[in-house]
């Protein structure tokens, strides 16, 4: 049966799009939640723009990959929509045999795009849709940037006896009181409070995150809580609010996106007593895994049944788009272990940044010799 492949760009074509989006993203049994439409919100506003690759057999929309385009240092590259927020990237897909035809034909497509140079699919399960379809998948390494989970259905009774534990610790500072967010304002409210908290946490451990420093990223976390595609849960110790965790549901499994915690508790570990009070929540819920998302910290491997393996996938589309890569792959890792030096060291972040700045400018200026476009290799 024919395949035809449209790319969709604007707000007006991708909004026309949603509700066969939103079919699919049911349809696939690898979704995560991070590929649904309301992940858009991040690219509004921001230097992404969203561009939406749809495959159809016989009129049916079969494939989706929900990709934004960015300029980073002067380089045009195509990466999944919603990052850096959006945890796991993939494709959303019908199941069946396929999927190898319908990721050529949107390869093609993406292929055809004058401005772009680079095709960056990182963030990638080897369980996914992509690695189904016989994508050549880099396997990221060390192990610590796999994925850990927690199998709710495995060491219950271990779980209500640390819940236990945990609650008295905690119960100095007041009863407890576990809730889900249940309203708009309400999920909107604890997104606040979880950036705070963490935001605060990241200032006292002198450590630097690229995405919540962002005042942009904040907003969109907002946004994206109060429309409900992020589900909330808070522990609350008498008055005072010892944790908020932010998360992603889709069909049987959580996955964690964000936890905080009050750090004037910390030798209660607040975190993991919201952790454990979600884990029996989420089971009555029908949740059947708990997913951590990467990478492998050892405070979720304490909890954790097992880990799922990342990888990564680069396709260059020309001779600038392989110098990014290699700068993706290899020099972003080294600019974020020098913010983090320089933290730890005691340096001013603004002096960090400016140091990362600068070789961002020598790259860009290096690859401005390269022609805009030239032979794919």
């Amino acid at each position: 049966m024919k395949l035809t492949v449209r790319t969709y760009a604007t707000p007006s074509a991708i909004e026309s799009l949603s509700p066969e989006w939103r079919t699919l993203e049911k349809a696939t049994p690898e979704a995560t939640g991070f590929q649904r439409p309301a992940w858009r919100i991040c690219c509004a506003g921001g230097r992404a723009a969203p561009r939406i690759v749809a495959v159809r057999q016989a009129k049916k929309l079969v494939m989706l990959l929900p990709l934004q385009v960015e300029s980073l240092w002067g380089v045009g590259v195509a990466c999944w929509l919603g990052e850096p927020l959006a945890q796991y990237g993939d494709a959303l897909a019908l199941p069946g045999p396929g999927r190898a035809e319908w990721l050529a034909a949107a390869d093609a497509e993406i292929a055809s795009w004058k401005d772009v140079d680079l095709v960056a699919m990182t963030r990638l399960r080897v369980d996914g849709v992509l690695a189904s379809a016989g994508a050549p998948l880099s396997l990221l390494k060390p192990a610590k940037f796999s994925a850990p989970y927690i199998n709710l259905d495995v060491a219950s009774e271990r779980r209500s006896r640390s819940v236990e534990r945990r609650q008295k610790k905690l119960e100095k500072y007041g009863p407890l009181r576990f809730e889900t967010a249940g309203t708009a304002q309400e999920r909107r409210e604890a997104a606040a409070q979880a950036l705070a908290m963490k935001r605060q946490w990241l200032r006292d451990r002198r450590r630097f995150s690229a995405s919540l420093s962002n005042p942009q990223v904040g907003e969109n976390l907002l946004a994206l809580a109060e429309n409900g595609a992020l589900c909330a849960h808070r522990l609350w110790a008498g008055d005072r609010l010892a944790s908020v965790e932010l998360g992603v549901k889709s069909a049987g499994g959580y996955r964690s996106l964000v936890g905080a915690f009050d750090i004037g508790m910390a030798e209660a570990s607040p975190g993991h007593a919201l952790t454990l009070h979600m884990l029996e929540a989420l089971a009555r819920e029908g949740v059947t895994r708990f997913d951590f998302l990467p990478p492998a910290d050892p405070y979720k491997m304490l909890f954790a049944t097992g880990a799922s393996p990342m990888g990564a996938l680069y396709r260059p589309l020309n001779l600038r788009g392989a110098l990014a890569a290699f700068a993706l792959a290899q020099l972003r890792p080294l600019a974020k272990g020098v913010l983090q030096a320089a933290a730890q060291l005691g340096l001013s972040l603004e002096t960090a940044v400016e140091r990362v700045r600068q070789v961002g400018a020598a790259f860009a200026w290096l690859a401005g010799v390269f022609p805009n476009r030239t032979p794919r290799v």
